[in-house]
């Protein structure tokens, strides 16, 4: 299998990261790197300057102004360096939120960033959903018809994409990035979830589509790209499983190629963690495999997020104690339904040995569904209706961050 470095770079080169100046204090922009050169230019407080080169001569930044486009050279103390998109580097009452559906048993979140600029991870209902009821809580948050710069998918199981043909075709999806390993693949049954979002891309020129098992490629950790001051980085994915993960069975194979990604924005970051495996069911809590062994084995210094969308709605085969070691979530979301008994407490435990229960949040607060569901907030008999614990994340530009339910506690559903 081919490791992706360049595919990601190619596809999202309109938003790629970037280095570059900004003025903070009024000065001149010279011929050469010494005060006794030429002024070209004045720079004032609040430009932005690209770089020409990526290291400084002497004590000067060789640069060229993005308004007049004259190249030049400024001195290191009137400017500092910054990372990003430009439009949106020097503003710094910006927010990223990110909307985490309660879709029932599923997936889906929306970022939006500032210009009203989208992202998603995932578009997933309850397995039994053809995807539509998820559309309708998407088009709540993101118009219809609006931009949606990329659609990651973790990976193709009916809970995470049942909504993906329908949102390629109402929005403006530039790119999709998905992993195209399905159960079709192993020995099953592909889903009609895979079929209609296939046909879809197949009717969609103008809709990139970045098929990792198409391309017979992997994600190499750290790619990345930024929208305005947001950055995204992606720590794995894969076409297929790879060959050393022996001993998965067909549904621990389709989760464990899921795409992992970090946003990261005003020093705070959330990771996105699909269905990714890191113990068998029923394995020792010091167990770790699959993508998770993959993950603290490859990208061990890209982990550590504020805050962690847990692998596979909190079941037992994910989050293992060596992957949260090294990611050390502050807070912990469990995008769950009534169904397969999610979160788990063993799960839940495990981030408690990280955090503090009050910063654990879940998609189906007092659910009852017995023996092995946390317990955490449990009215008995409740089954938890969809649509009523979404959960929103607020990062800020000035390092602060806030996690919070959007409603209060909907009634019990007997």
């Amino acid at each position: 299998m081919r490791v992706l470095f360049t595919i990601l770079g190619l596809c999202l080169a309109c938003n790629a990261s970037a280095d570059f100046l900004i003025v903070s204090r009024n000065g001149n922009m010279r011929a050469e790197p010494s005060t006794a050169s030429e002024i070209l230019e004045k720079i004032h407080t609040g430009d932005t300057l690209f770089l020409v080169d990526v290291v400084k001569t002497g004590e000067y930044w060789h640069v060229r102004g993005r308004a007049s486009g004259q190249e030049g050279w400024v001195y290191q103390t009137l400017v500092r360096k910054v990372g990003g998109d430009i439009e949106t580097a020097a503003a710094p009452g910006t927010v990223v939120d990110i909307r985490i559906l309660d879709v029932g048993a599923g997936l889906c979140a929306l970022i939006k960033m500032t210009g009203d600029k989208y992202v998603i991870y995932d578009a997933g209902s309850d397995a039994i959903r053809d995807g539509n009821r998820t559309l309708g809580q998407i088009k709540e948050y993101i118009p219809a018809g609006s931009t949606v710069e990329l659609m990651v998918l973790s990976h193709t199981d009916a809970d995470h994409i049942n909504a993906a043909e329908q949102v390629v075709r109402d929005y403006n999806v530039k790119k999709v990035l998905w992993t195209g390993f399905e159960t079709g693949m192993i020995g099953g049954n592909t889903t009609g979830a895979f079929k209609r979002l296939r046909t879809m891309l197949q009717n969609r020129p103008n809709t990139e589509n970045i098929n990792l098992n198409e391309r017979d490629s992997s994600i190499a950790p750290g790619n990345n790209f930024s929208v305005g001051m947001a950055k995204f980085i992606f720590l794995c994915g894969f076409g297929s499983p790879l060959p050393e993960w022996t001993g998965l069975d067909r549904a621990e194979k389709l989760n464990g190629v899921s795409i992992v990604m970090k946003l990261e924005f005003g020093g705070n970051s959330v990771l996105f963690c699909g269905d990714a495996v890191g113990r068998h069911l029923n394995s020792a809590e010091d167990t770790v495999l699959a993508t998770e062994h993959f993950l603290v084995n490859n990208a061990a210094a890209l982990l550590p997020s504020t805050i962690i969308v847990a692998p596979h709605h909190g079941a037992k085969n994910g989050s293992s104690f060596a992957f949260l070691n090294l990611v050390k979530p502050k807070s912990v979301i469990f995008s769950a339904g009534h169904d397969h008994h999610h979160p788990t407490t063993r799960t839940a435990n495990i981030y408690l040995q990280f955090t503090i229960v009050d910063s654990i949040y879940r998609t189906d607060r007092g659910d009852d569904e017995g023996t092995g569901e946390w317990p955490r907030g449990r009215r008995q008999g409740c089954t938890d209706p969809f649509n009523d614990d979404n959960i929103q994340i607020q990062l800020r530009a000035n390092g602060s961050y806030r996690v919070y339910y959007m409603t209060d506690n909907g009634p019990c559903v007997q």
